[in-house]
């Protein structure tokens, strides 16, 4: 965990710098057009992929985004065609970072029946933390009166053999006992940091089980996390490592029942995650951690989006609950020396407000609370400790003030009412008050001021404040005609705009 962070920066560097390098194309799209065409022609998919790559930044320069997005994901096709899929990736984050999304969604009943993993609830998103903030300092016992709800699951590390002397324990028992007493479940993050040999079947793994039953509470055991990182010891042979998450699942289900186990990947680089999937019989969760900075090798890239960066990873595991088993927002740059505060809470909102809503598989969310500059990590530029941005901090406790989140980790499809957000679209029979809300992406992380829904010039309609909710009488709405909605800057200047017709 502690090296991984340093890695992503470097993953993410690599990426950005693809991503801003300077434009030296050809200054005339029509030759690049023609180019183009004569390579698909030919099929010379690694001709059609630079020529696409050459008019996707010669766009992106322009700032004529739409057509920019199209050629980067033409590029990524290209490549893909190529054989060689993984290098068109870098285009698809480009694409992402400068695209326009709007859409409507309305809340439904959700009636589908499905079995629930070991405890996960029917709809909504438990509220994690790994209480290392300046304010909470490692108390547990701080958290639901700073942040003005109680939270669900608390985020800990182990390293392998590890003795807590207090507790005569392999497990962190004190840990636990608090969580226990603030009616909490815990996740921890069980490390080999001898490598994937010192896994075995002995007395340290089975005393380490028994005493996680004896906490008496839900435990989310995330074994080996980030084995897709080259800065983990247990990266680099996914056989061996499918062989050894087995191992602890076999020894969970025989010893701890109230264990849960988290196959939990980084969200970089994606190209070699699977090989290390353990299989359905085994992964009760899958979890990601997925962090949001908008600067790179001391460079402004302000279009990173979490709803984005998932979006691939969600659409190929949301067969499973998935919970984001650490993330977090970085509102400010000690390389840079500059606040970033306003674009963070425009993406607590996205992480928060729109992420679990758009994919409700999403069950659990627990947020890196930290400030890089406290540790004696190898990269100490971000800051993502929530209590030193009070805008970062109000927009959190804003949003998850919501029923949506979930302060109590039950027992599998207990207490909570099964609900779901669909897009209009997709919806028949619209008659009475609904709960919505409009999902808007605009290029590079800007946010609108306020998001309205009119029929004709009434206003049904409007929200000042992600993830943009409003409540509308589709009584008053007249089936035949389209709902529009307009996001606005604050001079009431419409960034984007869309129909939408509820299915009939």
């Amino acid at each position: 965990m502690k090296k991984h962070l340093i890695w992503i920066a470097v993953i993410l560097v690599f990426t950005n710098v693809l991503l801003m390098q300077d434009v030296t194309v050809a200054s005339d799209p029509a030759e690049l057009k023609m180019n183009l065409e004569k390579a698909i022609n030919n099929e010379k998919w690694n001709y059609a992929a630079t020529y696409s790559k050459d008019l996707a930044e010669f766009y992106d320069t322009n700032q004529d985004y739409n057509k920019a997005v199209q050629y980067y994901r033409a590029t990524a096709d290209y490549w893909a065609k190529a054989g060689h899929a993984d290098w068109g990736i870098v285009n698809l984050i480009r694409a992402d970072h400068i695209d326009t999304e709007l859409d409507l969604f309305v809340e439904e009943t959700n009636s589908d029946q499905e079995k629930l993993a070991k405890f996960e609830p029917p709809s909504g998103t438990y509220l994690g933390m790994f209480v290392a903030g300046k304010r909470e300092n490692g108390s547990v016992n701080k958290v639901n009166e700073l942040y003005g709800k109680k939270h669900a699951i608390y985020l800990t590390y182990t390293t392998w053999r590890k003795k807590y002397d207090d507790t005569n324990s392999y497990f962190p028992l004190s840990f636990a006992q608090k969580v226990k007493e603030n009616g909490g479940a815990m996740q921890i993050g069980w490390e080999p940091s001898k490598g994937l040999d010192d896994v075995v079947d002995d007395d340290y793994v089975r005393q380490f089980a028994r005493e996680a039953k004896s906490t008496g509470i839900p435990v989310f055991l995330r074994f080996a996390g980030e084995m897709n990182g080259e800065w983990v010891p247990w990266s680099g042979n996914p056989e061996k490592y499918r062989e050894k998450f087995k191992l602890i699942h076999d020894i969970m289900a025989e010893e701890a029942p109230n264990v849960a186990m988290v196959w939990s990947p980084n969200f970089l680089p994606r190209h070699n995650i699977e090989p290390y999937y353990p299989g359905d019989d085994i992964v009760d969760w899958v979890g990601f951690s997925l962090y949001t900075i908008p600067f790179s090798h001391g460079k402004e890239v302000p279009g990173g989006n979490p709803i984005d960066y998932l979006r691939p990873l969600y659409e190929k595991y949301s067969h499973k609950p998935i919970m984001l088993s650490e993330g977090a927002v970085s509102h400010y740059s000690y390389e840079l020396g500059k606040d970033f505060s306003e674009w963070a809470a425009g993406q607590i909102g996205n992480m928060y407000g729109f992420l679990p809503r758009l994919y409700p598989k999403v069950k659990a969310i627990t947020y890196f609370n930290l400030d890089k500059r406290t540790t004696n990590y190898d990269n100490q530029n971000n800051n993502y400790d929530m209590g030193d941005s009070r805008l970062v901090d109000n927009t959190y406790k804003r949003i998850i003030a919501s029923d949506w989140f979930l302060s109590d980790v039950t027992a599998s499809g207990s207490g909570q009412k099964a609900s779901k957000f669909e897009r209009i679209e997709n919806i028949s029979k619209l008659a009475n008050k609904r709960n919505c809300f409009v999902y808007v992406k605009l290029p590079l992380g800007e946010q609108p001021y306020v998001v309205a829904a009119y029929q004709g010039k009434n206003k049904l309609a409007e929200s000042y404040v992600q993830p943009w909710e409003m409540q509308i009488d589709f009584s008053k709405v007249r089936e035949s005609e389209p709902i529009t909605v307009i996001a606005y800057d604050r001079n009431l200047k419409s960034l984007a705009k869309e129909n939408f017709m509820s299915r009939r």
